[in-house]
């Protein structure tokens, strides 16, 4: 297992080990013990990003789900507050999405930045979330079954959720870039309407108007 690091500090694309023969494939997903040691780490945050704080060696995993979702669904943006923060590790089984992630916290020289990631049952990558994330994606293919293993249980009273197409939301290294620039470059669509969303996800408030 490879682990390499992305434009958010503590944000970590994990890239398995994949054995392939004239059967088919297997490969391990997570191993708690490597993939929570420093020394897998081959591509550190910058001096300039915020110090590693040690969530991936920190997070036990207590709950996993699974959603199956239909071509141009869009899921997110989610998180959880105060005791419930959720870190998340999320991959796709079948299918494809563009995942989004967006920086929650107010310190940040990367706050209310988001970046993206390709994540399909081609490449087999996870993308490792902190808490203090939000995250969502939009689902490529009909059939995309996507995992997530959590760092904490839900809990409904410490839910939020942001309205993902909110323009203040830019991207970490372009800044005329809104996260709806990035779907409609992976699903051709004139706005927000033409994906298949969820009520509490249409009606989520923007990003200035959250649940802290």
């Amino acid at each position: 297992m490879k682990i390499e690091s992305t434009s958010f500090d503590n944000v970590y694309l994990l890239h398995a080990d994949i054995m392939e023969d004239s059967r088919g494939c297997f490969y391990e997903s997570w191993n708690e013990l490597d993939c929570t040691r420093k020394s897998l780490l081959f591509d550190l945050p910058s001096e300039t990003a915020l110090k590693d704080d040690g969530t991936l060696n920190t997070t036990y995993f207590v709950q996993d789900n699974v959603s199956i979702s239909k071509r141009g669904v869009f899921r997110g943006l989610h998180y959880q507050t105060g005791d419930y923060g959720q870190t998340k590790l999320v991959r796709v089984l079948k299918g494809s999405v563009v995942d989004f992630i967006v920086d929650l916290r107010e310190k940040s020289d990367t706050y209310g930045r988001f970046e993206y990631f390709e994540l399909n049952d081609r490449n087999k990558t996870a993308l490792f979330v902190p808490p203090y994330f939000a995250h969502g994606f939009l689902a490529l293919e009909d059939d995309t079954i996507f995992t997530y293993k959590c760092g904490n249980y839900y809990n409904k009273e410490n839910e939020g959720g942001i309205y993902f197409a909110d323009p203040i939301i830019r991207h970490i290294k372009n800044s005329s870039d809104k996260l709806f620039d990035i779907i409609q470059m992976y699903y051709p669509c004139e706005n927000e309407n033409d994906l298949l969303l969820s009520y509490k996800d249409t009606h989520a408030p923007k990003f200035l108007k959250r649940k802290y």
